[in-house]
């Protein structure tokens, strides 16, 4: 029997050794076959698109990035109002968003706090960016990924630590240090 943490091991290291697409496909039906759980698999994923585009990301001026947080990080006592793009924060800082989306705008990002992937796509319609910064569970970003690598978009993604649709959290250093990513320095 093989020990699947062992595995996850060595497949992670080898995935992010900027294998070819067919050997990462390769890797990803292993994986499965063997039983490996969905979330390992997911989290794999991220890491990978995180570590393959994290240079283009980088080099994408900030003014020309767009920073996608869900809803679900807000304060249940949150009243925000819901717009074409997605909840209007007012600041009332019963949640930490107004804070990031304060810090993230000052560089030159515009934020975005959504109810849901499906406004994406209106999103990147209507604004064009160059580069997309994505916060959500672990489904929410694969499939961000995938719609970020079919539109040509350099993409990175940080996890939240406790999914959900209510009141969720994620760690905000991760989430500065991504929006920080830049080839230059400032």
């Amino acid at each position: 029997m093989v020990d699947n943490k062992f595995l996850m091991r060595v497949l992670k290291k080898i995935a992010l050794s900027e294998p070819s697409p067919i050997i990462l496909e390769k890797i990803e039906q292993l994986a499965i076959k063997l039983g490996i759980d969905e979330k390992e698999l997911m989290r794999l994923y991220i890491d990978m698109k995180n570590k393959l585009h994290k240079r283009k990301f980088a080099e994408t001026e900030f003014s020309s990035r767009i920073l996608l947080l869900p809803q679900c990080l807000r304060s249940r006592w949150c009243r925000a109002e819901l717009t074409e793009f997605g909840y209007k924060c007012n600041g009332c800082n019963k949640c930490k968003i107004p804070e990031i989306k304060k810090y993230a705008e000052k560089i030159g990002y515009k934020v975005f706090v959504i109810p849901g992937g499906s406004i994406i796509e209106k999103i990147v319609k209507n604004f064009k960016p160059k580069a997309i910064l994505g916060v959500a569970c672990l489904k929410e970003l694969v499939l961000g990924c995938i719609a970020c690598e079919k539109a040509g978009i350099p993409a990175q993604g940080v996890v939240l630590l406790r999914d959900g649709c209510v009141e969720t959290d994620v760690d905000w250093n991760k989430v500065k240090t991504a929006i920080n990513l830049s080839s230059t320095p400032h």
